[in-house]
Formats: C-alpha cells, structure tokens, sequence
C-alpha cells in the first residue's frame, strides 16, 4: 500500500460496500497503516486499514472482538461497523464518538469536576475487568497456559529490540513466583492513557464518552492495566483509587507485580527520550 493515494481509493472501496458513497480524508499513515475519517449522509465514522502482513501484532478482527465484548459490559466503546481481512489489507470500520482527549480536558477542571471524571474513568475500568475470559492468552488463542506464560507471550509479541526482549524474559523469569498465585483472567486494554479516552460534558460533569484503540486486547490480568495506568502521569489520583479499590481491593504483592508490569511497558515502548530512559533504568535497577 504506502501512498496516500492507496489509502483513499481503499477506503472508499471498503466504505462503498459497508456505508455508501462517502467523503473520506486520510487522518494519518505510515507505510502499512492509515487511519481516515469517512462522512456519509449524516454519519460519521473511523476506517482503520493496514496491511495484513502486520498481524499477530495488529489485528483487526481481534480488535473488533475486545471492543464488542467491552460493549457487552457497558463501556462506552466507538460501535464496530464491519471488520475483516482479504488477504492483503485488513480493516476496521466503526463510529465516530465526539469528545475530547483526557489530556486536553484534565488540565482545565476544577476540583469538583475531576472528582466526577476520575470516578467515572474508575467505574469504568472496572467495568472492562468484569467481562471474565476462559484463560490467558491472546482473544484469538485457544485455551490454556498460566499468566506467565502469557506474558512471555506478550513479550515476544510486543518487544521488538532483540536486547529489550531478552532483558523482558529475564525480568519475569526472575520473578514468576510474584505471578504463581492463581488470579482471574479478565479483558485487559493494555493501552489506557489519556489519548485512548474520550471525555465530553454531561449534566452532573465531565463523563467518559469513549474507551478508544482496543488493538492491544487480551486476556490478562486486572492489575495490568492499572499498573501502566498508575505509571503515566496524571492518570490516577485518590479519587479513581478510591472507587477502583471498592471494586477490586489490592491483593498480596501488588507493588512489586506493579513494578513488573511497568517495565514491561517500558520496554514495549521503546523511545529515546531522556524522561522515558530515565524511568526505565529506575525499573530495571529495582528489578533486574
């Protein structure tokens, strides 16, 4: 694919078939990704395309599946048009829900509103860890295997420096008997921050409009999520603490697992930013 001019005609042959004729503006692409916004009639909605030779990493029909089941669950999720795969290009079509990002909202409430947004945040968190998944593992993988292993699994899946991965293994190798108590595995996001939640102004405040970018899905555990969560800056506060405990009280040993997480995140995410290098080495001194 790679031009913009692939991109359009893509879209507007996907958008023909699921939703008609359509206006369509290329919001963002790399050489085997795009994101566009596509106008038909009165509705809006976002079309995800990319290569198929991108998956296990991105995929689209899993993607589809995490939301629908998070939907289930009364998260406020973008409802998924169609989803599907022919062999070259894969793509994702869902509704556009209007709202601000977190991070341009936050900054601007008061006291009193950032109470109601961080509960509602937290309310809803708790909503994705209600939706109980047979095993851990990948929402396309069958059954079976431990949490460990699971991770191992993700870390093969999302590391990509050969050095960082192999540092990843040797982390939780180092302290699977953190992870050997049996736990639930639940729908865990993986990529809560402040641009993957949509926020907008209800009557009683500002309320989430729209748990966004459900590509990393899978079947983990509920700490994950909230150790990355606690990690980014301004995610959480007393408040989202507070509601989230009542529902999901801190077992034995959640510090040092939150650590755990975190570095795997840190590794993931691998930018050479002296902020992030920072944070990383902090973690790989603690744990490694």
């Amino acid at each position: 694919m790679g031009t913009a001019h692939d991109w359009l005609r893509a879209a507007r042959e996907l958008a023909a078939r699921d939703v008609g004729r359509a206006d369509v503006e290329l919001l963002h692409s790399t050489d085997d990704h795009a994101v566009l916004h596509l106008r038909a009639d009165a509705a809006a909605y976002v079309l995800k395309l990319a290569s198929s030779a991108t998956r296990p990493a991105l995929d689209y029909t899993r993607t589809a599946t995490a939301q629908r089941l998070a939907e289930t669950a009364g998260v406020p999720v973008a409802r998924v048009v169609a989803a599907g795969d022919d062999g070259a290009l894969q793509h994702l079509l869902q509704e556009h829900v209007d709202g601000a990002e977190w991070r341009e909202v936050r900054p601007r409430l008061g006291a009193a509103e950032l109470a109601t947004a961080s509960a509602c945040i937290a309310r809803a968190v708790l909503r994705i860890q209600s939706v109980a998944l047979p095993s851990f593992g990948g929402l396309d993988e069958p059954p079976g295997g431990t949490l460990v292993d699971a991770l191992h699994s993700r870390i093969a899946l999302r590391v990509r420096d050969e050095e960082r991965r192999a540092l990843a293994h040797g982390v939780l190798d180092r302290h699977a008997g953190l992870f050997a108590e049996p736990v639930r595995p639940t729908l865990t996001h993986d990529d809560l921050h402040h641009a993957n939640l949509l926020v907008r102004r209800a009557p009683d405040g500002w309320c989430l409009a729209a748990v966004l970018d459900w590509d990393k899905a899978w079947a983990g555990p509920a700490e994950s999520d909230v150790a990355r969560m606690a990690f980014w800056d301004d995610m959480t506060d007393p408040v989202f603490w507070s509601v989230y405990r009542r529902g999901e009280p801190a077992a034995d040993g959640w510090a040092e697992r939150e650590s755990v997480y975190q570095l795997l995140w840190c590794l993931e995410y691998d930018v050479p930013t002296p902020r992030h290098e920072r944070d990383t080495a902090a973690l790989v001194a603690r744990l490694a």
